[in-house]
């Protein structure tokens, strides 16, 4: 078993009742604000702090029976927890017990939004939970607005919530999806999962797969020689073929403003979205700057 869902185990047995599944969410970012080394990432959600991560174990624990298939989060069994955890671990199970395991609901949202501003800003209860001068720290901590950019991003040794927060943090309003096929082995980056992501943080998503390269072509990618070659022919025949997608671009930039162009890998010298960025940036239609996160 994934030492995380040991650690969400053994906080649930720590707080010794079947728990609220936003309450565990609150529960849960606490515990991870307290450690080291964080076992889960959050975003701002509808209601507050979220990992989708924490949802994709539920559904992987009651699969295989180690906790009741329902609305709440109630452990099945006689097994324990908290032993298998790491000393400070345990420690941050208890602490958080202690300090916050008698708030639940309204009380606990509040905590979480006076404590973590950062995390309300997409709340859609936060006018009901938080005073007038609370809110106006939510909206100090909403990233501000900006000038019209085009970013590339790779979701390569990232997690979703940790890809999503760089979306947020650069106010993206579009995400383009320049994989030929979105497919993918890590969590939450397939099309429909990255689109619904996306879509509930407020950002909108577009594939385009026209700017893609077929995977045939990138086997035997072993050196940077590799990857500018295949860079190379992409640019000779998939841009030069495609010009009307790169025109879709220019309009979906003049339309959104702040675009993020994605694919895997982590860096654009080795992804052919760094090449979608120099043939936009090459056109005379294009003044906008560009930025690789």
């Amino acid at each position: 078993m994934f030492y995380r869902r040991k650690l969400l185990l053994a906080l649930i047995q720590g707080l010794n009742r079947p728990v609220d599944k936003i309450d565990l969410q609150k529960y849960l970012f606490l515990l991870c604000v307290d450690q080291d080394k964080p076992a889960y990432e959050f975003i701002p959600h509808r209601f507050g702090c979220y990992s989708f991560q924490i949802d994709a174990d539920k559904r992987t624990l009651t699969k295989y029976g180690l906790i009741n298939d329902s609305d709440k989060w109630q452990i099945k069994g006689d097994a324990r927890y908290l032993h298998l955890l790491r000393q400070e671990d345990r420690e941050c199970v208890g602490r958080i017990v202690s300090a916050s395991g008698q708030l639940r609901g309204r009380k606990l949202v509040q905590h979480v939004y006076r404590e973590y501003p950062y995390y309300a800003i997409n709340s859609e209860i936060r006018d009901k939970v938080l005073t007038a001068e609370e809110l106006e720290t939510v909206e100090a901590s909403r990233p501000a607005p900006a000038p019209a950019r085009v970013f590339s991003i790779g979701y390569e040794g990232k997690t979703l919530e940790r890809y999503l927060n760089q979306l947020i943090e650069h106010r993206i309003k579009l995400l383009c999806d320049v994989r030929k096929n979105p497919v993918s082995m890590k969590f939450g980056f397939s099309k429909n999962p990255l689109m619904r992501a996306v879509n509930a943080i407020g950002i909108d998503y577009v594939h385009l797969p026209a700017l893609g390269i077929a995977s045939d072509k990138r086997r035997e990618l072993a050196t940077q020689r590799d990857y500018d070659a295949l860079f190379d022919d992409y640019r000779k025949t998939t841009l030069k073929d495609n010009s009307a997608a790169l025109d879709e671009v220019v309009v979906l930039v003049g339309k959104h403003q702040r675009v993020a162009l994605t694919c895997f890998e982590a860096g654009p010298q080795q992804c052919h979205r760094g090449c979608v960025v120099e043939a936009l940036s090459a056109r005379e239609d294009f003044k906008h700057r560009t930025v690789h996160l």
